[in-house]
């Protein structure tokens, strides 16, 4: 059934979604099994899977000015309450398309026959954009009991689960500071439950991703310490996924990361300076704050997410975090090629198709 936009806006206000961001869509098997004999996407219906939070943006922008519907298709969204639970049905086809963070657990599935595609980029961190900032309790800072990243050892440092590329991320800024992993105390907390922890001295420091790191912020219980670009690099942190059956029907899954990348565009051509807080922002801010609940003051102060305008995949960033995980003996059996599991071309064909971003 499809859910409106006000309707996802009221499930985001009684909660702010905590994760990195995943959209998916599926359609069980229905009209989105292939396209017209015209060889066009015109009457594909396929239902999109939202956690709701500000890194659904290009979805939303894309639905909000017909951009899927340009390419034919109907789309409809459903609503879940974390990436997790999309990849399940994923791996069975009722979902075509989703997105999330890759982590542990999600090439695990995939080492157990959840056939899937890593296809284009939906989150991006780099110096210009860190939307997950190290964040640390505002006492300890002020009081000088940390003013460095080697003050951290021993500390409890919050982080949304375990085995993810938040993880590596950490890993990285703790290495630069000749720390191991495990020289501090992980903390497994859902990013919105960060803000209370702080309040209540429960952790001492976390890797936040916004709109949370600006709201802990406003309420004065931690600061911004550190980014973890410095010592990381850009780091691909959500991707675009779709399921193998859907991989299989080229020009339906072409159609979408058309429309999709149309969305991406326009989200990053709206940036300045890194933020979304000019006047050329005003379409994105009320298209993204009508669509999520975020307030559009809240929304224009946030540190956004950078996508890639063609939808380009940081490879190298994923094998990484891959390797990262086979380290802390995390992943199951044989580890796999990621090569094999991902699959530019859809979006280096919507983006020959859509021809050079201009910005």
């Amino acid at each position: 059934m499809r859910r409106s936009r006000s309707t996802l806006a009221r499930v985001f206000a009684a909660s702010i979604p905590i994760a990195l961001l995943a959209t998916g869509c599926g359609s069980g098997g229905g009209d989105s099994a292939g396209a017209s004999a015209e060889g066009t996407c015109e009457g594909t219906s396929v239902n999109v899977g939202v956690v709701t939070s500000a890194s659904d943006a290009p979805m939303f922008i894309a639905d909000s000015k017909g951009y899927f519907k340009e390419e034919g298709l109907e789309v409809n969204f459903q609503s879940f309450d974390s990436a997790a639970k999309m990849i399940a049905p994923l791996g069975s086809g009722d979902l075509d398309v989703g997105g999330g963070a890759p982590s542990a657990g999600f090439y695990n599935a995939v080492a157990r026959d959840v056939s899937l595609k890593i296809v284009a980029d939906k989150g991006t961190m780099n110096e210009e954009h860190t939307y997950m900032p190290m964040m640390v309790r505002t006492d300890l800072v002020e009081d000088g009991k940390v003013s460095s990243l080697e003050d951290l050892k021993g500390l409890a440092i919050a982080e949304p689960a375990q085995a993810t590329a938040t993880a590596s991320s950490l890993s990285s800024m703790l290495e630069s500071a000749g720390l191991g992993y495990d020289d501090v105390e992980h903390s497994y907390l859902g990013f919105g439950e960060h803000l209370a922890a702080f309040a209540n001295g429960g952790i001492d420091a976390s890797l936040t991703t916004e709109p949370n790191a600006t709201l802990m912020e406003e309420e004065g219980v931690a600061v911004r310490f550190a980014s973890p670009s410095e010592s990381y690099g850009s780091q691909q942190l959500a991707v675009i996924l779709y399921s193998a059956a859907f991989a299989e029907n080229t020009e339906v899954g072409n159609c979408f990361m058309k429309g999709y990348l149309k969305g991406v565009r326009d989200y990053v051509g709206a940036f300045e300076d890194g933020r979304l807080d000019s006047g050329k922002a005003d379409a994105v801010v009320d298209i993204v704050t009508e669509a999520t609940g975020i307030k559009p003051d809240l929304y224009r102060q946030i540190v956004p997410n950078y996508i890639d305008p063609d939808g380009k995949l940081d490879q190298a960033s994923l094998q990484k975090d891959y390797d990262f995980f086979i380290g802390q003996g995390v992943i199951e059996g044989e580890p796999i090629e990621l090569s094999s599991i991902i699959d530019t071309s859809f979006a280096e064909t919507a983006a020959a198709e859509l021809g050079e971003f201009a910005g």
